[in-house]
Formats: C-alpha cells, sequence, structure tokens
C-alpha cells in the first residue's frame, strides 16, 4: 500500500475530474459490483492520470484502471500542493447529502443572527458529546446554528436508543435533547421518529464515533471542539 500511495503522490495533480463516459465504465461497473454487491448509485468519472478512473459511491471513493481490472483505495494526494483529492471529492459528497436531508427530520438550534452553521453527530450517552452539547448558547451567540444528527451508537433497541427515540418524539426535541445530556428526567414520548434515518445518514457519512462535527463544505472533524475553536474553524 505504501509503494501505492508513493506511485500516486508522485503522479497525480490537482484538478477536477471531469465527468465523461469511457468505453471500459461499464466493466468497472460490473468489477464493483462484484465485490460490493450491495452498492448503488455509482459514479465513475474522470482523473488527472491518464487511464485511471474515479469511481464515487456514495461518500466513497475508489480508483480503477480503465479496463476494469484493478481497482485502488486512495487517499490520493497532489505532489506539489499537499492537496488530499480524495478528501475534496469525499467531502463534495458528504455536503451534498447534508443538503439533501429533509428539513423535517432535523433537530436543530438555530442562532439569531446566523453567520454559519455545523452538523454535529452526536450520542446522549457520549460524555464529550454532552460536553459539546453545552457549548450550544456560545455558539448560537457567535451566530453559529447547530443542527444534529443523532447515532446512539449502542445501536436500535438499546437504552441510548429508545432514550433517544423519547426526546426526538417530545414537544420540544431540542430541550428533551438538552435534559437528556444533562441526565435529568424529561417527558418522553413515542411517535414516527427520525432517528432511524439519522443513524442511515451517519452511516452514509462514514461516521463511526461520537462526536463528530461536519462542516458546511463537507469536511469532518472528531472530537470535542470548545466552541472558540468551532467559530475558528467555520471562519477560515
Amino acid at each position: 500500500m505504501r509503494t501505492i500511495r508513493f506511485f500516486l503522490v508522485c503522479l497525480f495533480s490537482l484538478s477536477l475530474p471531469a465527468i465523461a463516459a469511457e468505453p471500459g465504465d461499464e466493466a468497472i461497473r460490473d468489477a464493483v459490483r462484484l465485490l460490493m454487491p450491495s452498492a448503488t448509485d455509482i459514479t465513475i468519472s474522470a482523473t488527472p492520470l491518464a487511464g485511471v478512473r474515479e469511481i464515487g459511491i456514495g461518500t466513497q471513493v475508489l480508483y480503477a484502471s480503465a479496463d476494469g481490472k484493478f481497482l485502488l483505495g486512495g487517499p490520493l494526494l497532489d505532489a506539489a500542493s499537499g492537496a488530499n483529492l480524495t478528501e475534496e471529492r469525499v467531502a463534495g459528497a458528504r455536503a451534498r447529502l447534508l443538503a439533501e436531508r429533509p428539513e423535517a427530520t432535523t433537530i436543530a438550534w438555530p442562532a439569531t443572527k446566523q453567520r454559519h452553521t455545523v452538523t454535529v453527530v452526536t450520542d446522549i450517552d457520549c460524555p464529550y458529546c454532552r460536553k459539546l452539547h453545552k457549548e450550544i448558547p456560545a455558539l448560537n451567540a457567535a451566530g453559529i446554528s447547530v443542527q444534529y444528527i443523532m447515532l446512539p451508537r449502542a445501536g436500535r433497541n438499546s437504552p441510548s436508543y429508545d432514550k433517544t427515540v423519547g426526546a426526538a418524539c417530545a414537544g420540544d426535541a431540542p430541550e428533551a435533547i438538552t435534559q437528556a445530556m444533562l441526565g435529568a428526567a424529561f417527558d418522553r414520548a413515542t411517535c414516527d421518529n427520525p432517528v432511524d434515518s439519522h443513524m442511515r445518514l451517519a452511516q452514509e457519512l462514514g461516521v463511526t464515533s461520537t462526536p463528530v462535527l461536519v462542516l458546511p463544505d463537507g469536511e469532518m472533524v472528531a472530537g470535542y471542539r470548545s466552541a472558540d475553536a468551532i467559530v475558528k474553524l467555520l471562519d477560515e
């Protein structure tokens, strides 16, 4: 793998791949389906290197020889600038996923004078998620709206999952989540809730831990950050 990465670092230069069909693209799709039978919505586009095609599967990016006989995993780096070409493409896919998110599923803390929005993948029972949650008033005061993707890492039918559903179904879901984060009692309810869709979205984004920040451009930042640090990230 180290040899492959060195080869790609030396050869790739930064440019945006153009989407254009090539004769070998169907062979590439067949190869992907053979290795990943559940893969859907496979996109294939050009890369800066002749003979290498980019494969997009949701937020996952792979590379293939033009005849589909060889598949490669990234990251692919630009030798001159050090830019991570793979992460740039993946970040764009994440941003599109968030933009397509149904508004009805959103649990948010909007700022009165909004300058930015940050998405947080969180778990009610995660200690650092609770610490990050306490930063929301300072973020709102700085013009940062916060929207949550709920990811009870213990899985469906766990106490964390049931607590999350109860909070999401409350009359005031943001307040119920705040109370749950504080370990306080809250009025639980049941309803046709968005928690399963949140968990699917977290999986599509490639999130495996909490808390994780997803910035507007799709960049992911794992772990707790103070309000000041988050504002700095967004302003940059």
